[in-house]
């Protein structure tokens, strides 16, 4: 799009999105576009038409709707899209994460001292220093002895070093003992505390063990403001990739994730709808925590956001043999898992009986599964324990057994796919291929699944993975050539309305749903896939105002009227 025509769109989209704020009023045209309305016959118009509610009034040719509406923004050959669905991120996290003290992901023991002695000097006036990026799986392997290393460098009060994944924690002597790692024998339910030759602690502990010290770090009481300020930037970021609609995968209650959307919700800067999860603790009595998520649900009938799924780990990861295989991984990182298959949160009794309870409440229950054991135990248990009366699915699916391919179909259960550039290079191949050997060329079975009719969406895991719905589209065309680009922008924005039950109200271009719409800057549905990641947002619409409006360079007149923070209508 030629410079003098983008800034004559996004000057237009300025004067047009105060009146899309206030009561009913002018039905407003974008025309000359590309439209995709993802609807059931995937069809590509040249305009669509809203009201000063944010409801489409109509999709069809520009001649028409300007013939019916009048005026209109001409959009110059842009593509229009459905805001996108991402399904599957850590919105809350990466916020908080951001002022974290960072470290090396692969270092050396020289290297994280140095790093370390950085990091407590500059929280040397907190109660903990906490930093984040370290890979455990190379930690493991790089330093003998990680809770001497951390004591060496902060003695005085607790040390917690998060990982890149999620899946683990490095901590001090002080921090280990403030959460009792340092008194019990063995590991606690769902994690791992991993201990040297004298049945030590050795300062690293994985999967939810992990949780257990960053909720001891970070208390709701004293983090609560700042984790909420860091959100806004967050969100920003959101409404930056065109993504209008999204699931938070953290859903850390005690850390009082649920209180960060509400806080920022009343105050009128919530700029993304959103189901949220909750975490799903493998170590509190199950009576107990079924009462209190129960407590914690929130339909969400008169605002944007709400609580209505539950997040279940079924194992951990891959990259750190934490994944549940089939068979024995090739490499030994000293987890002393038996049968170094892998690890399960949950026993089988206790996981169905948690599906049961939480499927009648009304949950859509999200597992996190990358092993095909690990798939298809949560498959197994959605079988025999859920009511249907919810969508349910299994995010990763880094691996599924063929025999388990037809069950997502069969089941109605989504599979969630992150295919980013991390996961397809060379070296994070080799890597895996490295733990599993000759079954690594089966890693994200996406085409298969698509074959076998699973309802599939795909998602960013951010932010441990990239963010961008384009880098990702890019990816998947290129890695799956056999689907179809309407096939995948599916995946990427009715597909995830359906998962996230809003289908009636966003995810397609219809008439009666929401404006919730992204606005590239060229020919995005005829684009080769290696030119669609250059390609970039010019403005993101929620309900029909602009939440997002790139490169704004000119004084507003009145900022406030079209400003993020200006409450948005459900």
């Amino acid at each position: 799009m030629p410079e003098l025509r983008f800034w004559s769109l996004v000057t237009a989209l300025v004067a047009l999105m105060p009146l899309c704020v206030h009561a009913a009023g002018p039905v407003q045209v974008l025309y000359n576009a590309s439209v995709y309305t993802a609807d059931a016959e995937q069809r590509v118009v040249e305009a669509i038409a809203f009201d000063a509610d944010g409801v489409i009034r109509a999709v069809g040719d520009s001649d028409s709707l300007r013939a019916r509406y009048g005026g209109g923004i001409d959009l110059d050959g842009a593509t229009v899209l459905p805001g996108f669905h991402d399904v599957h991120l850590h919105a809350v996290e990466a916020g908080v994460n951001s002022v974290f003290c960072p470290v090396s992901q692969f270092g050396s023991g020289s290297r994280y001292r140095t790093e370390l002695r950085r990091c407590a000097a500059d929280w040397a006036a907190d109660d903990w220093v906490i930093a984040a990026g370290v890979n455990m799986a190379a930690l493991l392997r790089t330093v003998s002895d990680p809770r001497a290393l951390a004591d060496a460098v902060v003695a005085d009060k607790p040390l917690l070093v998060i990982d890149d994944l999620g899946h683990g924690a490095w901590a001090n002597s002080r921090a280990l003992a403030a959460v009792g790692f340092d008194r019990i024998t063995g590991s606690p339910p769902g994690g791992l505390v991993l201990r040297d030759a004298r049945g030590q602690p050795n300062g690293v502990v994985l999967e939810s063990a992990a949780q257990t010290l960053i909720d001891a770090a970070l208390p709701q009481a004293e983090w609560l403001d700042t984790t909420t300020e860091l959100f806004a930037d967050a969100l920003a970021e959101l409404a930056r990739h065109g993504i209008t609609s999204v699931s938070d995968a953290g859903g850390y209650w005690p850390r009082g994730h649920h209180r960060v959307w509400q806080r920022t919700e009343a105050a009128g800067g919530l700029t993304v709808r959103a189901s949220n999860a909750l975490y799903l603790y493998p170590d509190r009595d199950p009576d107990a925590q079924i009462a209190r998520l129960k407590q914690l649900k929130t339909a969400g009938e008169s605002g944007l956001h709400r609580f209505d799924q539950v997040k279940i780990y079924v194992d951990g990861i891959l990259s750190q043999t934490t994944g549940r295989v089939a068979s024995p991984y090739a490499v030994d990182l000293g987890l002393s898992l038996p049968g170094a298959s892998g690890f399960d949160y949950f026993d089988t009794a206790v996981l169905r009986r948690y599906v049961r309870d939480l499927s009648a409440l009304g949950f859509s229950l999200h597992f996190h599964a990358t092993g095909e054991l690990g798939v298809r135990a949560a498959l197994d248990a959605i079988a025999a324990a859920a009511d249907g009366s919810a969508p349910h699915r299994v995010t990763h699916v880094y691996r599924v057994h063929p025999a388990d391919r037809d069950r997502f179909a069969e089941l109605g259960v989504f599979a969630d796919f992150q295919i980013a550039p991390s996961a397809q290079s060379g070296s994070y191949q080799r890597y895996i291929a490295s733990l599993l050997g000759v079954r690594a060329p089966d890693l994200m079975p996406l085409t298969a699944l698509h074959r076998a009719k699973a309802p599939i969406t795909l998602s960013s895991d951010w932010d441990a993975d990239v963010l961008s719905p384009l880098v990702k589209l890019a990816t998947v065309l290129e890695q799956h050539p056999s689907l179809s680009r309407a096939d995948v922008l599916d995946m990427m924005t009715i597909n995830g309305a359906k998962l996230l039950r809003q289908a009636d109200k966003t995810g397609s271009l219809e008439v009666g749903k929401r404006a919730d719409i992204a606005i590239i800057d060229g020919d995005l549905l005829d684009a080769q896939p290696r030119d669609i990641a250059a390609l970039g947002i010019v403005a993101t619409l929620l309900s029909g105002r602009a939440v997002y409006l790139r490169e704004p360079a000119w004084p507003l007149d009145d900022a406030d009227s079209w400003h993020p923070r200006v409450q948005i209508g459900n």
